[in-house]
């Protein structure tokens, strides 16, 4: 059986935290992420892993994944990086665009294709977001780019069955660096205010919570690792936002 497993995004939040949750299962962690200090701080916290550091938008950061593989069987990939740019349809410009659909969908896309020769009999988890399915303001760009990921779970699913099972995991509110610099970044915009009265109407959708990455790192694995017989699916673990 394989004991490899890739996770981007490793350096922080879900990703860290999947990361060590796999390692906690036995497996040797390839950990990517674009600085590296967080990422050594993830194999050092883990124990067994690589720290690589690769922008997965590019040619050569998915080249760079690739090359510190190898030919080592892979058990899973999970794909947790991501950017979250909260603009207004008006306000977002072609490269800020551009640069979510590169990070939230294309680099996905090109290293699960990338890794391919090596995942037979693996999976892959793409990491997406509530906001493919649930409508905010401030959220048509990255809301697009997660969307994208459900029609590539389905697909790709289709296409790799059955020696590679292909699942999504849409997330709500987790404690995470990036949510509070969402948060940050949307009060910063619209103003106190109407940050908090947002925050206000938000909060009941939100019936079991903010959760702690570790939390829905569990929900990863069990997809990663342990649904043998799933493959296509999307998973909410989103604490029931979706409920309402």
């Amino acid at each position: 059986m394989a004991r490899l497993a890739v996770v981007t995004g490793a350096g922080s939040g879900v990703g860290r935290a999947t990361a060590a949750a796999l390692a906690a299962r036995g497996l040797r962690v390839v950990c990517v992420g674009r600085r590296i200090e967080p990422l050594r701080e993830t194999v050092q916290t883990i124990g067994d892993g690589q720290a690589v550091s690769a922008d997965v938008r590019s040619e050569e950061g998915v080249a760079s994944v690739r090359a510190a593989v190898g030919t080592d069987a892979v058990a899973t990939v999970v794909h947790a990086a991501g950017v979250e740019g909260l603009l207004t349809m008006a306000d977002t410009d072609r490269a800020t665009f551009g640069a979510l659909v590169a990070t939230n969908l294309g680099g996905p896309f090109f290293l699960t294709q990338a890794l391919l020769p090596v995942l037979e009999g693996g999976s892959v988890v793409f990491v997406g977001s509530v906001a493919a399915v649930r409508g905010r303001d401030h959220h048509a760009a990255y809301g697009a780019s997660k969307a994208g990921l459900l029609g590539l779970t389905v697909n790709l699913a289709a296409e790799l069955a059955p020696s590679v099972r292909v699942n999504c995991i849409c997330l709500g509110a987790i404690r995470t660096p990036m949510l509070a610099q969402a948060v940050a970044d949307y009060t910063a915009t619209v103003g106190e205010a109407r940050a908090q009265a947002t925050l206000a109407a938000e909060r009941p959708r939100m019936l079991l919570g903010v959760a702690e990455p570790e939390l829905v790192a569990q929900s990863i694995v069990h997809l990663a690792l342990d649904a043998a017989f799933t493959t296509g699916s999307v998973l909410y673990a989103d604490g029931g936002y979706t409920a309402r």
